[in-house]
């Protein structure tokens, strides 16, 4: 059990990055009085890269073992080797297109002395993920003030890992392993604007599928540097279950601070 408790924390903190996305926290201080319609208005395009400083807390169970997992954002970091997180929306009118994609390739290595052998058991592990989220989003209201969306769409999410032990003048073995899935979510984002310059955001979503059960919620501020950039910071808490047959399950929260920033192309 010491082989497979060492290969708990890469594969949860690559989840504490994952399944996040900055979409619906994106802030338009300058929301117009009456929407306008589909047909009376061009196509609008932003980009926003981010980074979600994640920390997570549950159980993973593994081949019917289970074991608690703490992990801060400090944790994670220190095992990233490349991360990149961004996404797109494209709106006309009431109706926008979110795109979400986020690769991220953490590894560590570790040395474990073990008796009766004659070196010590050094574990490499390899994690890459893919997570894509594309999303419709339906613009209910939008005033001075503010907005409100609906939002639906799903959560796609892949992982492979790889393993390798290794004994000094005994040999090696590997081990890898892929899992998918994918979940249906639909919520809403709330917008207030205070200023010209400053909004607040609220997002909240839930579903299913890969997923027994996920949901979330989000809140923060934006502010507007100029016509065609603004920063975000808040606040993000995701909770899902995911079990996938007698060998694999998930129990998480995960929780941080979002940064990011958004470039307006049109």
């Amino acid at each position: 059990m010491r082989i497979l408790r060492s290969m708990y924390p890469i594969v949860i903190l690559v989840l504490a990055f994952t399944m996040g996305t900055m979409a619906e926290a994106q802030v338009e201080p300058e929301t117009p009085t009456t929407p306008p319609s589909f047909h009376n208005d061009s196509w609008h395009a932003s980009i926003s890269p981010y980074l979600w400083l994640a920390g997570m807390n549950g159980t993973i169970a593994v081949a019917g073992h289970e074991a608690s997992v703490n992990q801060s954002f400090a944790d994670i970091f220190s095992n990233l080797k490349i991360g990149v997180m961004g996404l797109t929306e494209v709106r006309r009118g009431q109706v926008g297109i979110l795109t979400d994609l986020m690769y991220i390739w953490l590894g560590n290595e570790k040395a474990i002395p073990v008796e009766g052998l004659p070196g010590p058991l050094n574990l490499n592990n390899n994690l890459n993920t893919l997570t894509l989220t594309p999303e419709l989003a339906y613009r209910l209201f939008a005033g001075k003030r503010g907005a409100v969306d609906l939002v639906v769409g799903i959560r796609y999410f892949h992982a492979d890992a790889k393993i390798k032990a290794t004994v000094s003048q005994v040999g090696q073995v590997s081990y890898s392993a892929a899992d998918n899935w994918v979940d249906g979510i639909e919520g809403a984002r709330f917008q207030v604007n205070f200023s010209r310059r400053v909004g607040a955001f609220f997002i909240g979503d839930a579903g299913g599928g890969g997923s027994r059960l996920t949901w979330q919620i989000a809140t923060g501020i934006g502010y507007r540097l100029n016509n065609r950039w603004t920063s975000q910071f808040g606040y993000r808490r995701l909770y899902y279950q995911r079990q996938s047959g007698p060998n694999f399950g998930l129990d998480q929260t995960q929780q941080g601070l979002i940064l990011g920033i958004t470039y307006r192309l049109k």
